[in-house]
């Protein structure tokens, strides 16, 4: 009888996006790569469903000894190059996309490899008015 109770919530891990209150993470997903790699990033769609903006001011992995919560990729002198930020905002209404070659999140100092197949649990922490609200999630490696 117990395990009924438990179904809804284990059908809503499996539905898709992770939500909480007006936050929504869509398409999460982490970068595979070679054994002996010593980071990878990871990828997503930050939707802000609030009347409030909202800030993304840290990113935690168990895989990762060290996440730089935030990277942002720039072009100058048309070179590409990465360089690591303390928040990434999300205005009230919009979304923030974090894709490859764009913003992302780098997971650093890595205690094992992601490989394709499996899923990273990763955990974020936003910021409005205030008040904290982590939110943990599994995103697939691909």
């Amino acid at each position: 009888m117990k395990y009924f109770a438990l179904l809804p919530v284990l059908l809503l891990m499996a539905a898709g996006p992770a939500a909480g209150g007006d936050i929504e993470i869509v398409d999460p997903w982490v970068r595979a790569v070679p054994p002996a790699s010593p980071a990878t990033a990871a990828f997503m769609v930050i939707v802000n469903k609030g009347a409030k903006p909202i800030t993304l001011v840290a990113a935690t992995s168990p895989i990762s000894r060290e996440v730089k919560p935030m990277i942002t990729t720039k072009t100058a002198d048309g070179l590409m190059g990465m360089e690591f930020v303390e928040s990434f905002p999300v205005a009230a209404g919009k979304k923030r996309i974090l894709e490859p070659g764009a913003d992302h999140i780098m997971l650093m100092k890595l205690k094992e490899v992601p490989k394709a197949g499996t899923s990273v649990r990763m955990t974020l922490t936003f910021e409005s008015g205030g008040k904290r609200e982590e939110m943990s999630f599994l995103a697939p490696v691909r």
